[in-house]
């Protein structure tokens, strides 16, 4: 069982417990002596691992380790044969104001769970949220309740105290957005809109996935958040963004640059279709909203290097927004027309794009990059890069890997002229196991450490290596500090996380990187 306990700091009693089931764990494979993934018989999903003497001994050394180093402590330990091992201890150097000797939590139970999508908590009046003609329904200070969030939703979102959705999974866009935004966030509750009811005052814990009846007190997402603090690393650490309005929060992590721009949120902005704008022969006026939006982003990263994505809508996406009821009805839209595949048959609106990404460096943002999504062949770049020449851009020129035929070709597009790759991989992970990253029933199946996934990503990280191109990740996996640990031995260039985890990724780069260093 995966075990969440939280005790007194001076008595030892337990304050709180939270349990799930686990169905897996990591062994070592007796014959081999390798590490192997291996299923746990269902009658011991629910065994503890800890004992209630192992967990007081566990306390004990705590409380002496902190006396002895005279500070609180970061711990690492192991039980083996019931004998407690201490194997690293270091002093926790970035705490803001005093460490508190009680843990306040949520009291009750909890009425809802979910996936905790985005830490911190927050309470207020639930607004259900059934049809997008109830968006504007949405007031300052609600807890929006939905069956699942949309890009054209993002202007609602942002007037959210917290969401709640009954689909989605840890890499929907509810979870993204939200994590962007700071605000609390659970997806996958299965029954939300269902269960919880207009007016009801609840409190959404987003960092453990449940929600209260009630307003209770819980910790916010600013009282988790870090200071910066200044390390360096070879390996630079980017961030990821969707909304302008929200760049000076990203940036007070002081990342290495953006390694992520998304356009569609700036789009939901302009409440209209990108082909609207085209059907209405408003070509300038989508490169004004483009260039007005990237322009808001690159002046916050001033100096450092942004790269945007090309549009990548799918025809589900955008269908609340002036234009979008004219999207085609497609059986599967997260595997039909959208990304490269749909600015290669709509061309207007990717030289528009690149239109405004070239405004942008003639502004003096040279910085200001572009890359490609949903590549599946060299074909498709060679395509985008004559529109790319056609319009003057001389900016770096990249691609996304999301596919694993974009993966398994990673030479011959290297070949067409690209100065860099970024990993995808909520949407690598999704295709190559053949897991929808949206569903919550199949999230127990779906691992961005999936050997499958690994083998891909250091295969293109090899073959640009050899190439002379760089490499890097903003897929919701290098938030993870065990991606990053993988990535950093892989030799990537760069990796890109969400704001808040800029600091905890880049720690664990560092520690990475010096471990690397050999011993004089």
């Amino acid at each position: 069982m995966l075990l969440k306990k939280v005790q007194h700091k001076k008595t030892g009693k337990l304050l709180h417990k939270k349990q799930s089931k686990q169905e897996w764990m990591y062994t070592k494979d007796p014959y081999t002596g390798s590490t192997v993934k291996k299923k746990i018989p269902q009658e011991k999903w629910y065994n503890e691992k800890l004992s209630s003497d192992m967990l007081k001994l566990l306390w004990s050394l705590a409380v002496r380790v902190e006396k002895h180093y005279e500070s609180p402590q970061d711990m690492e330990w192991a039980f083996e044969r019931n004998r407690l091992y201490l194997v690293q201890s270091r002093p926790i150097t970035t705490l803001t104001k005093e460490v508190k000797e009680d843990i306040e939590m949520p009291t009750g139970k909890a009425i809802l769970t979910g996936l905790g999508a985005s830490p911190g908590g927050a309470s207020g009046p639930v607004k259900i949220i059934l049809s997008p003609h109830e968006l504007s329904s949405i007031k300052k200070g609600d807890v929006m309740v939905t069956k699942m969030t949309n890009p054209d939703m993002v202007p609602a979102m942002q007037r959210a105290v917290a969401i709640v959705t009954d689909e989605g999974g840890v890499t929907s866009h509810a979870a993204i957005v939200s994590r962007e935004m700071g605000t609390p966030c659970i997806v996958g509750t299965e029954k939300a809109t269902s269960v919880l009811h207009d007016g009801q005052i609840v409190t959404v814990n987003g960092s453990k996935g449940e929600v209260y009846d009630g307003a209770l007190k819980v910790e916010s997402a600013q009282e988790a958040e870090e200071p910066y603090e200044e390390i360096r690393t070879k390996i630079k650490v980017k961030v990821v963004i969707d909304l302008p309005d929200y760049a000076e929060r990203a940036a007070k992590y002081e990342p290495d640059g953006v390694g992520l721009l998304r356009l569609e949120g700036i789009i939901a902005s302009g409440q209209k279709h990108p082909a609207q704008f085209m059907r209405e022969g408003d070509y300038d006026g989508y490169v004004d909203l483009v260039a007005d939006g990237v322009r808001k982003i690159a002046k916050t990263f001033e100096g450092k290097p942004v790269w945007v994505r090309t549009s990548d809508i799918r025809s589900d996406e955008f269908r609340n927004i002036k234009g979008g009821e004219q999207e085609p009805e497609e059986a599967n839209p997260m595997m039909g027309w959208h990304g490269i595949r749909r600015s290669l048959d709509e061309p207007q609106i990717l030289k528009a794009e690149f239109e405004a990404i070239k405004r942008i460096n003639d502004e003096g943002f040279s910085m200001v990059g572009v890359m490609l999504p949903q590549i599946i062949s060299a074909e498709e770049v060679r395509a985008a890069k004559k529109i790319y020449d056609e319009v003057g851009l001389t900016c770096e020129f990249g691609a996304m890997i999301e596919t694993p035929g974009a993966a398994l070709t990673i030479e011959k597009i290297c070949d067409v002229g690209i100065d860099f790759i970024s990993f995808g991989t909520n949407d690598l992970t999704q295709f190559t196991l053949g897991v929808d990253r949206n569903n919550s029933r199949v999230q127990k199946l779906y691992s961005e450490m999936h050997p499958a996934v690994l083998r891909e990503i250091a295969h293109v990280i090899k073959t640009c290596r050899a190439k002379g191109v760089q490499t890097s990740i903003c897929g919701q996996a290098g938030s993870k500090p065990e991606m990053a640990k993988f990535l950093v031995k892989e030799g990537i260039t760069s990796i890109s996380a969400s704001p808040d985890a800029v600091q905890k990724v880049r720690k664990v780069v560092s520690k990475e990187e010096n471990e690397a260093q050999p011993e004089f």
